[in-house]
């Protein structure tokens, strides 16, 4: 039997019993009750024989089973134990195989808790469970190849690092996540029950989006630590492609809490959820069919399953538009409350801002489809354009995020509202005129000043506990705008971006601490608001106020950066060896750190690959990124070979060969270069040597000069005996100069306050878990 028989066997059997499942869901929906049992038990077996695929893929991985075209591709023998586990998800064919796999897990959350919505919601699951098993049957992991080579391929160097060892799997865990939500949603547009549809979905859809947030934030860091380029998010279509159903979950997450409290929000919930399930089956064909192969750096290449990527995505999108349309209104409508004192009204506005953004971000990464229908040229967004509308999105959440601590559900509408907010919106106007067209260039402590006068004049107005609540932000806002007075920020969207984020972060940091120590598992939103506004100022501040310093660096010599002396010693190999190492240092404050970032040529991506090395401090990182090593060729000042003539200005110079006298000594020897020199058609003869002796001291190396020339202007040493090549390297000053054999271009960058990312997104992350705990016990309730 062929070593790949075993696995595509189990994949035959596994959507045999994943099929009877699905019919027997389906008959039991209809009906037949008896047929629940079957299909239960056909779904286990399909459920451990998904497992024995998995475990036998794995076998074939960690017993180097090079037959197998897919284990040839994605590892080799050279390969640690975490990276041979790592190589299973490291191609479409074992992703596909791991999403499988965790479907297969998901689904026991449906037949353990999904009570009216268990069968119909099984028959779609299942149904995701079929594309899945057709996609393997076509693009198998177990495909051999017509011979069995000495060794593997490789794993790609970028993906030799720890973090995406777990990467992978945590964007696949929200990736299998999101069908659970989808198929409830369309179970209960099934049976026509809503009554208790919010409460079976909402903690998968926190879960969905805490591991879409993992996902995405733990591949920016893997990013940031090893690519060397300095950044952590490049809006690369394939990045985007779990960043966007990352944010719509949000925006999923804000209209389910609104419907919860009110009712409200019902069918736009129904297809945000459906939404968030078809946005990752659309990331999933944009970045393996192949269509994006000349935009992103992370693209898969198409390898023939693009219809069945294609009908995957039309099926569930036709699916959920046949089973909403005619039941929108059995889905009922309750009015939302527009009241701007309510939080309900800024949940909402929270929402719509999520999806928007979704949506803009979904429109710039399917740049290049859309244009191709257009154009022979497809062109994709810069950079520039998704930074361009990030900023004020940013600015914008943040006020809202400023805000929403302090509101409840109650309608709160203060005593002629309109008149008072009217009159502060005036003033509010004319000030902020006033200001930036009289004062901006007299500083920007003008502006805090005067804000300072509007929040007294706006509490006066108002005299209410929401005011009064919010006027540490507004204080924090005018200190930051003082502060960017002091520090010479000459951008007004910096400015405000700044003292936004700043009242953001205040707002809840204030609301957390209310909720210590005892009401910890209502304090999630808030902690996520908080890591959020933490994070947006680290990414500017990091990114816009970055300072790049290039140092160029002789081997041997030492260039001075940020208060650093950075001195570059060599290589530990040579550029051509795996994982080489740069042999660097820097003295600070008479301490010597060695430090090695690495620069390699790697045969398998064609290219040369860079991981720097990051000096963390609490303030700021310093980044020291590694560009080229160029070699010099004239480092090794003349060198002759034995017979060799050559020409040297006037000089010609012919090496005769080695002379060694003997010494009465056997510690000490002399190495004498006998050299004919012609000049003006006369001939001489120089013999420039070295004496080496070997004392108690060690070995030393004494160098016994010639010299040539009109009066001796010359003076000629042995620079490098050349044994294997009988060749010897001269230095002549004035005529062949010795020089450091190569020299590193190396860029070191000074990132503010970018550890504000981190604890940004590890509040973000904790924060949704906290989410997730709350609504999970509200289910089991």
């Amino acid at each position: 039997m062929s070593d790949n028989a075993p696995g595509d066997l189990l994949i035959l059997l596994a959507f045999a019993f994943n099929l009877l499942a699905a019919i027997g869901f389906l008959l039991a929906a209809r009906g037949k009750r008896d047929l629940v049992n079957l299909a239960r038990k056909s779904y286990n077996f399909f459920t451990v024989i998904t497992a024995l695929a998995v475990a036998y893929l794995f076998y074939l991985f960690f017993t180097h089973n090079y037959a197998i075209k897919y284990v040839y591709e994605y590892s080799d023998s050279s390969l640690s134990f975490f990276y041979l586990m790592s190589a299973f998800w490291a191609g479409q064919e074992g992703t596909y195989l791991l999403w499988l796999f965790l479907n297969a897990l998901f689904g026991y959350i449906i037949i353990r808790s999904g009570n009216n919505y268990r069968n119909w919601a099984m028959v779609v699951f299942t149904s995701i469970n079929l594309f899945f098993l057709l996609i393997l049957m076509k693009l198998s992991p177990f495909a051999m190849l017509d011979h069995r080579p000495a060794d593997g391929a490789g794993l790609n160097p970028l993906l030799q690092d720890p973090w995406m060892v777990i990467h992978p799997p945590i964007i696949f865990v929200g990736y299998a996540m999101a069908g659970v939500p989808y198929a409830i949603a369309m179970a209960a547009l099934i049976v026509g029950d809503f009554s208790q549809w919010l409460k079976k979905v909402f903690p998968w859809v926190a879960i969905t989006a805490l591991m879409l947030a993992a996902g995405n934030i733990l591949g920016g860091y893997w990013a940031y630590k090893t690519l060397g380029w300095g950044g952590y998010w490049a809006w690369d279509p394939v990045e985007n492609s779990s960043f966007i159903p990352w944010f719509a979950s949000l925006a999923l997450l804000h209209g389910m809490i609104i419907e919860r409290r009110s009712g409200a929000l019902r069918k736009t919930n129904m297809l945000l959820t459906s939404f968030v399930f078809v946005l990752v089956v659309y990331g999933t064909f944009l970045t393996r069919s192949g269509v994006l192969a000349d935009f992103s750096v992370h693209s898969f290449v198409d390898l023939g399953i693009n219809q069945y990527l294609v009908g995957f995505l039309v099926f569930y999108v036709l699916l959920t538009l046949v089973l909403f349309v005619p039941r929108i209104k059995k889905l009922g409508h309750v009015p939302l409350k527009y009241n701007f004192y309510n939080r309900e009204f800024i949940i909402f506005s929270a929402m719509v801002l999520l999806f928007l953004f979704s949506v803009v971000v979904l429109f710039w990464t399917s740049l290049p489809i859309l244009s191709g229908l257009f154009s022979d040229e497809p062109r994709a967004a810069d950079l520039a354009t998704y930074n361009d509308f990030a900023l004020p999105f940013a600015i914008v959440f943040s006020l809202l995020l400023t805000v929403s601590p302090f509101l409840n559900f109650n309608s709160y509408i203060p005593r002629n509202w309109k008149r008072k907010l009217t009159a502060t919106v005036l003033v509010a106007a004319v000030v902020g005129f006033g200001l930036f067209y009289f004062f901006f260039d007299a500083g920007l402590a003008f502006a805090g000043v005067f804000t300072l006068v509007l929040t007294g004049l706006t509490m006066y107005l108002f005299k209410s506990d929401l005011i009064r609540s919010i006027a540490p932000s507004i204080i924090v806002f005018t200190l930051v705008i003082i502060a960017s007075a002091l520090l010479n920020i000459d951008s007004y969207l910096y400015i405000f971006f700044f003292a936004t984020a700043a009242m953001a972060v205040t707002a809840n940091l204030l609301s957390v601490f209310s909720f210590l120590p005892g009401r910890w598992k209502i304090m999630g939103g808030q902690l996520t608001h908080l890591g959020f506004g933490l994070m947006i100022i680290g990414v500017l501040a990091s990114s816009a106020f970055a300072v790049d310093q290039k140092l160029v660096l002789p081997r041997g010599d030492a260039g001075q950066a940020y208060g650093l002396s950075v001195s570059y010693n060599g290589m530990q190999n040579n550029i051509s060896f795996p994982k080489n190492k740069l042999l660097l240092s820097y003295e600070e404050q008479g301490e010597v750190v060695d430090i090695e970032p690495q620069l390699y040529f790697s045969e398998r991506l064609n290219g040369i690959m860079r991981k720097p090395y990051i000096q963390r401090n609490v303030l700021y990182d310093l980044y020291f990124s590694p560009e080229q090593v160029q070699e010099l060729h004239e480092h090794d000042g003349l060198v002759l070979t034995k017979g060799e003539r050559t020409k040297l200005e006037d000089y010609h110079f012919t090496f005769k060969g080695f002379e060694m006298p003997e010494h009465g000594s056997g510690s000490e020897m002399t190495v004498v270069a006998d050299i004919d020199l012609e000049y003006n058609g006369n001939v001489s003869n120089i013999r420039p040597a070295v004496a080496i002796s070997t004392g108690p001291g060690g070995r030393e190396t004494t160098d016994l000069p010639a010299q040539f020339g009109d009066d001796n202007q010359y003076t000629v040493s042995i620079n490098r005996i050349i044994a294997d090549q009988g060749a010897v390297s001269l230095i002549i000053p004035g005529l062949a100069e010795s020089g450091p054999p190569d020299r590193l271009i190396l860029a070191i960058t000074r990132k503010p306050v970018i550890n504000l990312v981190w604890i940004g997104t590890t509040l973000i992350l904790l924060g949704t878990l906290i989410v997730f705990i709350r609504r999970r016990l509200e289910m089991t309730a």
